[in-house]
C-alpha cells in the first residue's frame, strides 16, 4: 500500500470535519458565469486484476467500463456537464483512490457503475444504492472486506445521495427498465464531498438480462436514461440551491 492509500481515510475523515458551508456545492451547474464547472465523476467498478463478477465469460469490469465510456460520450453533448472517469482503461484503482480523486477533482456527483450476480437465474433489474443501512446483506456477498473503516457521510450529503438515487431509478423506470432505489454501506457511498450512488445495472446470472446488457442497442438505451437522470438532478439541484427558502419548503412538500 502506498503512502497515498495509507493516509486516504485520514484525509477523507478530515474532509468530514469541514463546515458544510465550506464544502464544494454538489451541483454540476456553475454558481456564477464564467466559473469553472465541477465534473460528474463516473466510476467504472473493478478493473485490472479485480475482475468483479464473471458469468459465462462476461466480466463485470469490462461491461462497467463500456457503460461508463458510453455515458461520458452521451453527457458530452451537454456543455454544462463535464465528466471525469476514475479509470478509462482496464486498470486497477483502489477504493481509496476512487474517493480521494473525487474529492481532489471537486466532483459534483459520484456515480459508480457495476453489474451483479446472485444464485439462481430469475433476479433482474437495476438497483441504485445510496448510503444507509442495507436490507439485502443477508444474501449478497460483501466485497472488499479489507478496506480501512470510513465514517458515514454527513447527513445532508446522505440525503442528497438518496435524492440522486431516486432520480436514477425513476428515470430508468420511465424508459421501461426495472429499477429500484435502495441503501448500502459500500465504501464509495461514504464520499464526504459529493452526493454518491452505486448502480448495479443488472444481473449477469440471468441469461436473458446478461444478453441484453451485452447488446449495444440496449446499452445505448440505458445510457440515455442514466444521462437524463444526471441532467434532471443537475437542473433540480441548481434550482434548489438558488431559490428562496420559502420556495424550497413548498417544493419539498
Amino acid at each position: 500500500m502506498n503512502a497515498r492509500n495509507l493516509f486516504a481515510p485520514v484525509l477523507l475523515a478530515a474532509a468530514l470535519a469541514v463546515p458544510a458551508s465550506a464544502m464544494n456545492p454538489a451541483s454540476p451547474l456553475p454558481p456564477a458565469p464564467n466559473q469553472p464547472m465541477s465534473p460528474v465523476i463516473l466510476d467504472p467498478g473493478h478493473g485490472g486484476d479485480d475482475e468483479g463478477a464473471i458469468v459465462r465469460g462476461v466480466r463485470e469490469k469490462d461491461l462497467a467500463l463500456v457503460f461508463a465510456r458510453k455515458l461520458k460520450a452521451r453527457l458530452a453533448r451537454n456543455a454544462d456537464l463535464p465528466v471525469v472517469m476514475t479509470r478509462d482503461t482496464d486498470r486497477y484503482v483502489t477504493l481509496d483512490d476512487r474517493l480521494v480523486d473525487s474529492v481532489d477533482m471537486s466532483g459534483s456527483i459520484f456515480v459508480s457503475l457495476h453489474l451483479t450476480h446472485v444464485q439462481g437465474k430469475k433476479a433482474s433489474g437495476a438497483i441504485v444504492y445510496s448510503y444507509g443501512a442495507e436490507k439485502l446483506r443477508k444474501w449478497r456477498k460483501r466485497r472488499h472486506p479489507s478496506v480501512p473503516p470510513m465514517p458515514a457521510p454527513p447527513r445532508g450529503q446522505a440525503d442528497d445521495s438518496a435524492r440522486l438515487a431516486r432520480t436514477f431509478s425513476r428515470a430508468l423506470r420511465a424508459d421501461g427498465f426495472k429499477a429500484e432505489a435502495s441503501r448500502s454501506d459500500y465504501y464509495v457511498l461514504k464520499n464526504p464531498a459529493a452526493p454518491s450512488v452505486l448502480i448495479e445495472l443488472g444481473y449477469l446470472n440471468n441469461p436473458d438480462e446478461a444478453a441484453k446488457l451485452t447488446d449495444g442497442a440496449y446499452q445505448d438505451k440505458m445510457v440515455e436514461s442514466l444521462a437524463k437522470a444526471i441532467e434532471e438532478y443537475a437542473t433540480a439541484r441548481s434550482i434548489r440551491v438558488d431559490m428562496p427558502v420559502a420556495t424550497k419548503v413548498a417544493v419539498k412538500r
